[in-house]
């Protein structure tokens, strides 16, 4: 009987972990991401080819299956690139985003998923002005050109281009058109987006007979991941389980099927 009471009493001091630590925080999450949108990785759902209010795409199918499957309520809203960073660095209104490419100031600002998808650098040109198409060996001849880009995007596997010569625009289609009027002659942009631009009918380079593009020399795929607020507390933890699941979905191959649904090879 000493004993029984001996162990009950070790039991009752014995430290234990609470709740928390045990079951992940299931408040709503806010999440956002590119407000140009960034399909097929997050975009406005179209019908009759009018964009909806119904955010879709395969990273939103993604953090859909993670957050669902801890019964973790969420909400996803494009406002401008710039501004959805900014908050979740302040660790503001969104703790997370669905996509970002790193580099080493991004590094600083935010934690990082696995990477969970890639993309693919091609470069794109105006035809009347090189018929015969681009000469290059190398991503660092892009240096030759007047090198366009959008606000705000990292372009962290240009490694060999100065970015700060590049002339930026505020939209994909602002830089299209500054291409056309003679303002720039190139720019390098992620073939997967371009082609799920024009999918949902918002901007068709691929297809535009007056543009050529090809696949950019020197360049390897360009990895993706969520980023996490460092300054909101909450930031840590669900890096951690997306990461954990993301792995769990990687070995199950649910992860490629869904890719496959959206990005056709």
């Amino acid at each position: 009987m000493r004993r029984i009471l001996s162990a009950i009493l070790l039991c009752l001091a014995l430290p234990h972990a609470p709740a928390s630590a045990q079951e992940p925080d299931r408040s709503p999450v806010r999440i956002c991401d590119d407000g140009d949108e960034w399909p097929p990785y997050t975009y406005y759902r179209r019908v009759d080819g009018k964009p909806t209010t119904e955010i879709t795409g395969f990273s939103v199918e993604v953090i859909s299956a993670i957050l669902g499957k801890h019964g973790i309520p969420f909400s996803i809203v494009l406002p401008p690139w710039k501004r959805c960073l900014a908050s979740i660095e302040a660790g503001e209104n969104y703790v997370m985003a669905l996509s970002a490419s790193k580099n080493p100031d991004r590094e600083k600002r935010f934690l990082f998923s696995a990477p969970y998808y890639q993309t693919h650098y091609y470069v794109f040109y105006a035809k009347d002005r090189f018929p015969q198409g681009l000469k290059l060996d190398s991503q660092a001849d892009l240096n030759r050109y007047r090198l366009g880009g959008v606000k705000g995007y990292a372009y962290a596997s240009l490694d060999s281009v100065d970015k700060s010569r590049m002339i930026l625009a505020a939209s994909y289609t602002e830089l299209v058109k500054m291409m056309k009027a003679g303002r720039l002659d190139v720019f390098a942009e992620d073939y997967e987006v371009m082609a799920g631009l024009a999918s949902i009918g918002t901007l068709d380079v691929i297809g535009d007979a007056a543009i050529g593009h090809a696949p950019l020399p020197g360049t390897h795929p360009n990895p993706f991941h969520m980023i996490f607020s460092r300054k909101n507390p909450r930031g840590e933890a669900l890096r951690q389980l997306v990461d954990e699941e993301l792995e769990s979905m990687r070995r199950s191959g649910q992860l490629a099927r869904l890719l496959a649904k959206y990005v056709k090879r």
